[in-house]
């Protein structure tokens, strides 16, 4: 009988080739399809956008609710929560949302790459303001979409090895103001201004779904 470690280790046999796995190849292949589904739906920011249009709506009518009831169905499509709803004042107000980063590419709240590089290089939140301004005879004769801005701000944290970068963004970190410890009660989200490429997006998609004629305004 043939020994099986003889005849494994036989010279006869041809030898066993090395598994090669493509890492860098797979890497690189894998950035390509990320950037691609990060920034293939976005486009450059434009010098102006429509974000407000006139109609013509009586409040106490079914094309008040349905307006109504599309406004709410859009902004919960782009992943917001609604906040405010006031039919007196013709007021809809969401919660803020954290924007996305360049990970999540199925989220809707970024619409140009400038917004959307902003977004990952610091923490930024938007949230929306839908108004139905009414005349002097309390009729809707104009609607506007706003969406606000704002970025996080948070106090500088000193460090003096490597290995304290790793709690850059955490709370054991002494502050380069002095603070023994920089904590969330001193983080807080500052204004910076307002997205109207998103709010023109939000205001088209409202007017579709509740079937708005187009007939929008210019800003």
């Amino acid at each position: 009988m043939t020994d099986n470690r003889t005849r494994l280790s036989s010279p006869n046999m041809p030898a066993r080739r090395p598994i090669w796995f493509p890492t860098r190849a797979v890497a690189a292949t894998l950035a390509a399809v990320a950037m691609a589904c990060t920034t293939g739906c976005l486009g450059p920011k434009q010098e102006s956008y429509v974000t407000h249009r006139p109609i013509d709506v009586q409040p106490q009518s079914d094309q008040a609710e349905r307006l109504w009831d599309a406004t709410g169905d859009v902004l919960r499509r782009f992943d917001f929560q609604l906040d405010r709803t006031d039919w007196r004042e013709g007021v809809i107000t969401t919660l803020p949302e954290t924007s996305r980063t360049f990970f999540e590419f199925w989220r809707k709240d970024v619409q140009t790459d400038e917004d959307l590089w902003e977004s990952i290089i610091n923490p930024i939140r938007r949230w929306v303001e839908v108004r139905f301004h009414p005349d002097d005879h309390g009729e809707w004769h104009s609607l506007s979409v706003c969406v606000h801005k704002q970025r996080l701000t948070s106090l500088d944290r000193q460090f003096n090895s490597t290995g304290a970068a790793y709690q850059f963004f955490g709370t054991k970190l002494p502050a380069t103001t002095g603070e023994a410890r920089v904590t969330g009660e001193r983080d807080h989200w500052l204004d910076i201004g307002n997205d109207d490429a998103l709010a023109a997006v939000l205001l088209e998609r409202i007017c579709e779904k509740s079937g708005l004629p187009a007939e929008p305004a210019t800003n």
